[in-house]
């Protein structure tokens, strides 16, 4: 874990080039008071007081808080980077229902919400973790892909799952009669074909990285309400090419 701080306005540093050359300029413009003495041996010999050995202290607080005011205005800002060696896995494509019907209402979790709000919430503590049963997936390759009519790549195989969010954000449901439909088919052969490759998106992302990230299965989770009804292949003849590839459906 690190502990990472940034500055957000850093151009409000170049402030402190004028800071060191305030008491210079006081002193140019400030002219002290002086009384003649025949004789300055007896107040040398006096020592010094408190006040005047502390006299220089208001001036270095003032120059003091300076500095803080600009450090201020650069805007500090911290954050946690916790960094995982990942060396094997999962690599998951979860298949997304986005067809008119699965906006029916339903309740989940106290809620009235769509089904396909409710697929996305679920996917996304499955994924990343909800904070309390579910640890999410960190070192498993998830791929998302939605479809109704026609099935769509929304994201690639990825390791790095804070894409998966805003990715998944993007999922709404069809709004074009002519591409309703549930291709359920389609989906899973697009899917068992990203799994395929998936080797390969694991050597382009961990490309210069020296150590390998060993594929333990490969999995395909369909989230659907509906039966299929458009498309070019049915359900079976994706799930057999799948098999083929030694994918699993759930």
């Amino acid at each position: 874990m690190f502990i990472l701080i940034h500055f957000e306005s850093p151009w409000a540093f170049l402030l402190l080039i004028i800071i060191p050359a305030l008491p210079l300029i006081r002193r140019v413009t400030i002219r002290k008071g002086a009384v003649t003495f025949s004789s300055t041996k007896n107040a040398a010999l006096a020592g010094r007081s408190l006040r005047q050995r502390l006299h220089k202290l208001p001036t270095f607080i003032r120059l003091l808080a300076l500095v803080c005011l600009v450090i201020a205005l650069a805007r500090p800002q911290t954050g946690r980077e916790q960094i995982v060696d990942i060396s094997k896995g999962v690599a998951i494509e979860m298949v997304l229902d986005r067809s008119g019907s699965m906006g029916a209402e339903m309740e989940f979790d106290g809620r009235q919400m769509n089904r396909l709000d409710v697929v996305k919430e679920v996917f996304k503590n499955f994924a990343l973790g909800d904070g309390k049963d579910l640890p999410g997936r960190p070192n498993d390759l998830i791929g998302m892909i939605a479809f109704a009519r026609y099935p769509d790549t929304i994201c690639p195989l990825t390791l790095a799952h804070g894409a998966l969010s805003p990715f998944l954000d993007t999922i709404k449901l069809v709004q074009v009669r002519s591409e309703d439909g549930t291709a359920i088919g389609d989906a899973l052969a697009l899917a068992a074909a990203r799994l395929e490759k998936a080797d390969e998106a694991v050597t382009r992302q961990r490309a210069g990285n020296k150590k390998t990230y060993e594929i333990k299965s490969k999995i395909i989770i369909l989230m659907s309400d509906g039966e299929n009804n458009a498309g070019k292949r049915d359900p079976i003849q994706a799930a057999e090419l799948a098999a083929e590839w030694g994918i699993k459906v759930y």
